[in-house]
């Protein structure tokens, strides 16, 4: 099976594509991870938080996504092919680990297709090119809850554990998924679980000492019956997104509610136990406690909040297709009528998707047009406001913060004579859903005497600050 994993890996490496989209999570990563290179201050990333717009993203991010990057970077510099060969890897470890996880009731055919099908599937093929921790962050989860089920590897789940915790925030779901785990297997808890649950949260402390952590997190922390009916259905349209077939949504629709109910019936069984299990493992608790602060929180991120439990689906769905088969008589196929109906999805997906260089994003033409502008014309004393803070801030070495869309727009110029604002940007393209952006293009309009226009391509325009219409003067007001 792994050599199934290896080819996965190749195929993904030849078809790595230059370039990287606007969302501009990536640039903190990547900051973070020249900070580690270079010996500088963490925190030193140049972007400003912004209280008015914290969606946009905490003041920092953990710090186990850019140890991995850190030393690609001091070898490669700001070249991102070699970052996403480090989420490949990262991908064909998680490949790797899928058979030793999910064993349970899962003869070698069914976890061969598991790897098969999640290893193909264009959503992941997609998302490799994304410098994300959510991929890294599958990997240490599964190789902790490897590691868990594997009793004399108990403290590796705890430095797997720790890992994932240090590389995206929600991996401590992982502790009391241990101790439930116990206690539902054994009525208690064993030593070796409060050994891995000590050296996670050991290792978390040290983390939070070193100031590795931002509690930026919770600024947007407001849990609702809104927000939860909202993402509850959301979400379930986002899962649905991994059977696009590139061409019409009622055949994902449909192949999305059938294998929904397929791993319920499979994670019934699971859950219940059969032939040799005793119920309830770590496999079956993760997902559940995983899944109930993705609900909670306010700001929807989409499928890649849902990746950690897409293999989990898979298998659920997997393991519900073995039931089928056992239940009918006489056996049908039903394992390769799901195999062949998934590879004609995927070929659907695969035959509409971009092969070359991404067309959009922070290597676009006109986005390096404007990164040069503002290092070549702007002093390093200069501080921006754009909707992208943290792509311009890695790319530029300006300090930015993002802007934000209050009711009344003084309240956006107060802000910013605050962080003592001199440029504001106006970008990326039409068409990019960012509420923000579109506020801004409409403030500069509004104010044409105190912002003066210094530069400007097809995608973003660059604006100077020359007077405050809301000091009381009435500067750059259009009447």
């Amino acid at each position: 099976m792994w050599r199934i994993a290896v080819l996965v890996g190749l195929f993904y490496v030849a078809t790595i594509r230059t370039g990287h989209d606007w969302g501009d999570d990536f640039a903190l990563y990547i900051q973070h991870a020249r900070n580690i290179a270079a010996g500088a201050p963490y925190a030193e990333t140049g972007y400003i938080y912004n209280p008015h717009n914290p969606a946009v993203g905490p003041r920092t991010y953990p710090p186990g996504f850019p140890l991995l990057l850190a030393p690609v970077v001091m070898v490669f510099g700001l070249d991102l092919q070699p970052m996403k060969v480090v989420i490949v890897l990262c991908f064909v470890g998680t490949l790797l680990l899928l058979p030793h996880v999910f064993q349970r009731d899962v003869p070698p055919r069914f976890t061969a297709a598991l790897i098969l099908v999640m290893g193909l599937n264009p959503f992941f093929w997609d998302f490799k090119d994304e410098v994300l921790s959510d991929i890294p962050f599958l990997f240490f989860t599964l190789l902790s809850l490897y590691a868990f089920q594997r009793g004399r590897k108990v403290p590796l789940a705890g430095l797997a554990a720790a890992a994932a915790i240090a590389t995206r925030t929600l991996g401590v779901v992982l502790i009391p998924c241990f101790i439930v785990s116990d206690l539902l297997q054994l009525r208690r808890v064993r030593r070796e679980t409060v050994l891995a649950c000590g050296i996670a949260v050991a290792l978390l402390l040290l983390q939070r000492l070193f100031g590795a952590q931002d509690g930026s997190y919770f600024d947007t922390f407001t849990v609702t019956p809104a927000v939860v009916g909202r993402n509850i259905v959301d979400y379930l349209r986002a899962l649905s997104d991994i059977w696009d077939n590139g061409y019409t949504g009622i055949g994902r629709k449909l192949i999305f509610l059938v294998t929904v109910g397929l791993a319920g019936f499979g994670y019934f069984r699971a859950f219940r136990g059969t032939g040799e299990s005793r119920g309830p493992t770590v496999v079956e608790i993760f997902p559940v406690l995983y899944v109930i602060p993705v609900m909670l929180w306010p700001a929807y991120q989409g499928t890649r909040f849902l990746i950690p439990l897409i293999p989990f689906y898979l298998y659920y769905c997997l393991l519900g297709i073995r039931g089928l088969e056992s239940a009918l008589a006489p056996r049908w196929h039903v394992a390769l009528a799901f195999l062949a109906i998934v590879a004609l999805v995927y070929g659907a997906r695969y035959s509409t998707l971009r092969y070359g260089p991404l067309p959009d994003g922070v290597a676009a033409p006109e986005s390096v047009e404007l990164f040069r502008f503002v290092k070549q014309n702007t002093s390093p004393q200069d501080i921006f406001v754009f909707s992208k803070p943290r792509a311009l801030a890695l790319f530029t070495g300006r300090r930015a913060s993002a802007p934000f869309t209050p009711d009344d727009p003084c309240r956006l110029w107060r802000y910013l004579t605050e962080i003592g604002a001199t440029y504001v940007i106006t970008g990326p393209p039409p068409g990019y859903v960012d509420p923000a952006a579109a506020y801004l293009e409409g403030f500069v309009s509004r104010y044409p005497r105190a912002l003066v226009r210094v530069m400007g391509n097809q995608t973003s325009v660059v604006y100077r600050i020359v007077g405050d219409p809301c000091s009381g003067s009435g500067l750059g007001l259009v009447a």
